[in-house]
């Protein structure tokens, strides 16, 4: 597509999202080393994010060689969290998140049944639409973007986190297999389950998921260890329980775990180090 034509297409996309008139719910920024964390103030942010997104999520993942914009229909509904890399002024990482006291607008909504998710005691905080530039991917990085949303949470009174972790997976039998291993590792939750939605349940998930019930080799465990992103990763060393089976976004060609975070059980480290009140 020749620059003009994207750029009418993208203006469109980018009016018709209402994101030219975002105003952000929370603002903070903090400092970190060479990375300033902080709440988007402005559409320019919110655009140069939509960027990194599109990088992150079509470029890199499917092998996509377009240059575009990731934006739907929650962005103008959502704040969210970027990290700028002071030296650069690039955007290297964002987060998106939506507080039930400022909207009742979801994402995961389209993906899982969250009717148990709503009964635990809110407000809820969602996150999603995360995604660290790959010269920045770091564990640093990472606990920045926890950082800020520690600090979100203190302000919006959050007291459950939850949201769609995306993995790079797109074949009902890796699908089983990580979640055969998270439930042998006690990382699924017992209570608040939630079902993925009739059109993101995957194809032949259950037939595999019999399979693996026989209990799995070392070999299959080790596999399922390394399908398992270090964001998701860093979700479960918190305290955070996937809440049910995987769902499969086709539009992405990849799974989705819907994970949960309850503000008590974040561990004493990161409530220490992050200074969030328990």
């Amino acid at each position: 597509m020749v620059a003009w034509a994207r750029e009418v297409k993208e203006n469109t996309r980018l009016r018709w999202n209402r994101v030219y008139k975002f105003k952000p719910k929370i603002s903070l920024s903090l400092e970190f080393g060479p990375y300033l964390l902080k709440t988007a103030n402005s559409s320019e942010e919110l655009i140069q994010s939509f960027r990194l997104r599109h990088e992150v999520f079509y470029q890199e993942f499917q092998d996509l060689e377009e240059v575009g914009l990731d934006v739907d229909r929650f962005d103008s509904h959502f704040d969210h969290l970027i990290i700028l890399h002071k030296e650069t002024n690039r955007i290297v990482g964002t987060y998106r998140l939506s507080c039930t006291e400022f909207s009742k607008r979801s994402y995961a909504e389209l993906e899982f049944d969250l009717t148990g998710i709503y009964r635990m005691k809110g407000p809820h905080l969602e996150l999603g639409r995360a995604c660290i530039h790959k010269d920045h991917r770091r564990g640093a990085v990472i606990s920045l973007l926890w950082r800020g949303i520690a600090e979100y949470m203190n302000i919006s009174g959050a007291n459950v986190l939850f949201g769609c972790s995306s993995l790079k997976v797109n074949n009902p039998r890796e699908a089983a297999l990580i979640y055969k291993y998270l439930l042998d590792e006690g990382a699924v939750a017992s209570s608040h389950f939630a079902c993925p939605t009739k059109n993101f349940q995957m194809p032949d998930f259950d037939a595999w998921f019999s399979y693996f019930q026989g209990g799995l080799t070392d070999i299959q465990s080790e596999e399922a260890q390394q399908l398992i992103p270090a964001l998701l990763s860093s979700y479960l060393k918190l305290g955070a329980k996937v809440a049910g089976e995987p769902a499969f976004d086709q539009d992405f060609d990849c799974i989705d775990l819907l994970t949960v975070l309850k503000k008590e059980d974040l561990s004493k480290s990161l409530a220490r180090r992050f200074q969030v009140s328990r």
